[in-house]
């Protein structure tokens, strides 16, 4: 009874893992396609003001990781709870398994260095430049701002709208912006106007 017990805690366990496993790495694909998506988006749109976000660049390494971990508990169900035996098999896939799982977390910080310095490369040469460090999203480690103009780093209405960087807070940066355009066009205009009547008269 106990051996049953102590089966079924086994069976319950190593299928559980599994699944938690593949789920973190499907996610983690989901995280990746769709951070990388949004950072092409906004690199490649007429917006003054973007984020690079970090993220996503996790995704490879999360992907190499979870899905070995996966496999490697899916392997240890099969062979320790369905043919409740070990073979050179078993034992050298248990290996390599845990060596991939184990180069996710080298993956998972490589992999994050070289899509970041990608985005920045690729924000660089559209037009974007970083704002610098404790300027805008200072309590976002895992996100950078680069701007078309450097003024907007030190807008102080810019700095109270973006405090998480989330969609909802760029759209009202975007609104602010484009308030802010539409007076200074409108005060040039008044200007322009005040200037013509002065020549005039």
């Amino acid at each position: 009874m106990q051996y049953r017990h102590q089966k079924a805690k086994l069976i319950a366990s190593s299928l559980l893992a599994f699944c938690l496993m593949l789920t973190l790495s499907v996610s983690a694909v989901v995280m990746l396609t769709t951070g990388w998506r949004q950072h092409a988006n906004a690199i490649a749109s007429e917006s003054p003001l973007i984020i690079i976000s970090s993220m996503h660049t996790y995704g490879p390494g999360i992907i190499v990781g979870a899905f070995s971990g996966a496999l490697l508990f899916l392997l240890y169900f099969m062979y320790r709870c369905v043919f409740q035996t070990e073979t050179p098999f078993f034992k050298r896939a248990e290996k390599i398994l845990a060596s991939f799982a184990l180069a996710g977390l080298l993956v998972m910080f490589v992999g994050s260095h070289i899509i970041t310095s990608h985005w920045q490369s690729k924000a660089d040469a559209a037009g974007f430049a970083p704002c610098p460090a404790m300027t805008l999203l200072s309590n976002r480690v895992t996100m950078d701002v680069w701007v078309r103009d450097e003024v907007l780093c030190h807008d102080s209405d810019v700095r109270r709208i973006l405090s998480r960087g989330t969609k909802s807070e760029m759209a009202r940066v975007e609104q602010h912006l484009q308030v802010k355009q539409k007076q200074q066009q409108a005060r040039q205009q008044f200007l322009k106007q005040e200037a013509q009547i002065k020549d005039g008269g």
